[in-house]
């Protein structure tokens, strides 16, 4: 069974970009937008890498970041967000998040971080 990476992002466009860098690479990449996607997602056991938006409205990202390391094996947590929520930036690695990082070094380090 290969690796899921979810995506936690309210963000359709940005997520068709995600999908189509994830295809290209042939990974599987899971869009979760609500917390029953999130837990159904982590019942499947097969979660590695969780990639979050910081700015998501729809799952608080940094509630759940705790949980997320408490799943064994736990996932590699990523998190992007505005260059000037120093804020956010701060809340998550707090929170537990292993990369914490602006919007434009993720978008430029995409593939990477899907591979």
């Amino acid at each position: 069974m290969s690796e899921t990476i979810l995506f936690v992002s309210d963000d359709v466009f940005f997520w068709a970009r995600v999908q189509g860098t994830a295809k290209t690479l042939g990974r599987t990449v899971v869009r979760v937008g609500d917390e029953a996607a999130m837990d159904a997602a982590f019942r499947s056991g097969t979660v590695g890498r969780v990639i979050a938006d910081l700015g998501s409205r729809s799952v608080d990202v940094f509630a759940w970041a705790p949980r997320w390391k408490g799943v064994s094996p736990a996932p590699q947590l990523i998190a992007f967000g505005s260059h000037v929520d120093e804020a956010a930036f701060a809340a998550a690695r707090e929170a537990g998040f292993d990369h914490v990082m602006p919007n434009s070094r993720f978008n430029r380090s995409l593939a990477e971080w899907l591979s």
